[in-house]
């Protein structure tokens, strides 16, 4: 049902106080089971569902499970849409900052953060961590191997196989979902299957283990969120910081199993970046040794993916010869095409709360990413290559047209927009920034070249490569995200039963 759109701006003590005349179970429950009807697709507005968002219903749920009371009035769908209306119409740091475009700039940077990560494709996010994190090869012959994820990181750190913990993950989420009983929507308990349907896990044999993966990782109570809700939080921007049902979207301690307010949160915790925050507590030596490693495969998974190309010759980071004591490398790849040679530089970044916030300090905290040396790198390289006095870069042509690449782990929406652009080093040739979902695409082209692709959003000025998708055909599927998908219980083909029962 739509709604007449509250008048804008509304406080955030409005927000709250509407939200807390209901009881918290009541209304978490209405917001699951409404979660649970947004298309897979998470763009909620063409099926007429324009309020749910699971960007919102997440914020009433944490601020109702945290700040509620029980014994009040239940709640209708009519309370959550007019509790929804609020949410849309919230005030706004950009109220109080000076007129001109940097304001608007900002408020761009925060809403497209805040909702774009939501509308990410959960084939591509499922596959790609596991055809990163498990089924990319790392050289044996590094000299800088890797230093924790190595064979049974997964166990350690999960509890279990990291398939059957992308397995445990799509299971919650397709019972949340799609449970033949409508009722059991938005919930999930371990006892609803029947303890032969975990043999389609690799490793995970009982009920018991799925409960425990779940504890450990997934689930939080009232009480947490309680005792974890800030309590001087500016009310401009709380919305736009972490909210703890992203890392732990199951609620435990309620009758019937667990309540599952949003979903799609929980297949967000199986991401990448859910399993980079999983294992990246760098307050530990185990987790910046973590968070480096991921970082390591990363590059690595890039080349996976340039090796899909069919036109292209791919040449690796070389070290350079600068004086005689003096070597420095180049970027991590030159991508070699009949037209252009393509310079990519591969960083396992993402941008902090900070970053996304868009506040007055933006421009410094863009020039300390690892963006920033991304583009030195590039230019240095392409120094390199023109000086034409270092024999490590021979076979790299220089007769045609260059085009320089930083591939990032995660979106840094807007970043190839002249405001953003600004803030960074000036390049000797042209620069996108592109996150890896991206390219997984990109490389899969059909038809045309990705050299013709990239020439063209270059000269497009175009803010990403998506936008330029629509103009060229891709092949259905591409072949590491789908070995990937292959590996995931629940996702695969289920496999079938021999006489005796036991999986064949």
């Amino acid at each position: 049902m739509r709604q007449t759109p509250s008048s804008y701006p509304v406080p955030e003590p409005a927000y709250f106080e509407r939200i807390l005349r209901h009881d918290p179970t009541s209304l978490t429950r209405l917001i699951a089971t409404s979660s649970a009807a947004v298309p897979f697709a998470r763009t909620p507005a063409p099926q007429g569902l324009n309020l749910l968002a699971p960007w919102a219903l997440l914020d009433v749920a944490w601020i109702s499970l945290a700040r509620g009371r029980d014994n009040r009035r239940p709640a209708t769908p009519q309370d959550l849409n007019e509790i929804l209306n609020l949410f849309w119409a919230l005030d706004d740091p950009v109220t109080e900052e000076p007129a001109g475009m940097e304001r608007w700039e900002g408020f761009l940077q925060r809403t497209i953060h805040h909702q774009a990560p939501w509308q990410e494709d959960n084939y591509s996010q499922l596959s790609r961590t596991i055809a990163w994190l498990s089924q990319t090869p790392y050289p044996a012959d590094s000299d800088d191997p890797l230093k924790v994820i190595v064979p049974g990181w997964d166990d350690t750190l999960l509890g279990c196989s990291l398939a059957d913990y992308l397995g445990i993950a799509n299971l919650v989420w397709g019972c949340a979902t799609a449970h033949p009983n409508p009722r059991r929507r938005g919930r999930f308990a371990v006892n609803w299957y029947p303890s032969e349907d975990y043999d389609q896990f690799d490793g995970i044999r009982s009920p018991k283990q799925i409960k425990a993966v779940l504890n450990q990782h997934l689930v939080t109570t009232t009480n947490k969120l309680r005792a974890s809700f800030p309590a001087n939080h500016d009310p401009l921007r709380r919305r736009y910081g972490h909210n703890p049902l992203r890392s732990t979207p199951l609620v435990g301690g309620v009758p019937g199993g667990y309540l599952v307010p949003v979903p799609a949160a929980v297949l967000d915790k199986a991401s990448p970046l859910g399993l980079y925050y999983t294992g990246g507590n760098n307050m530990s030596a185990w987790g910046k040794s973590f968070t480096n490693d991921v970082g390591k495969l990363f590059e690595q998974y890039v080349g996976r993916h340039l090796d899909l190309l069919h036109d292209a010759t791919v040449r690796p980071e070389t070290l350079v010869k600068i004086s005689k004591g003096e070597s420095k490398k180049t970027v991590d790849f030159f991508v070699v095409f009949p037209n252009l040679v393509l310079l990519i530089e591969v960083k396992s970044t993402r941008s902090n709360e900070d970053l996304r916030a868009g506040g007055p300090e933006f421009a410094a905290l863009l020039k300390g990413t690892p963006v920033n040396k991304g583009f030195e790198q590039i230019n240095r390289s392409v120094d390199f290559l023109r000086s034409g006095k270092h024999a490590e870069l021979d076979g790299i042509p220089t007769d045609r047209r260059m085009i320089g690449m930083v591939v990032t782990a995660e979106p840094f929406h807007q970043i190839n927009t002249p405001a953003q652009r600004q803030h960074l080093p000036q390049t000797t040739i042209p620069v996108m920034v592109t996150a890896i979902a991206e390219l997984e695409q990109a490389v899969t082209i059909t038809g045309a070249s990705l050299a013709d692709l990239l020439c063209a959003a270059v000269d497009a000025d175009a803010v990403d490569l998506r936008q330029m998708f629509p103009q060229y055909e891709f092949l259905e599927n591409n072949a590491v995200l789908e070995q990937g998908w292959s590996a995931i219980p629940f996702a695969r083909p289920r496999r079938p039963r021999a006489d005796n029962g036991a999986v064949a």
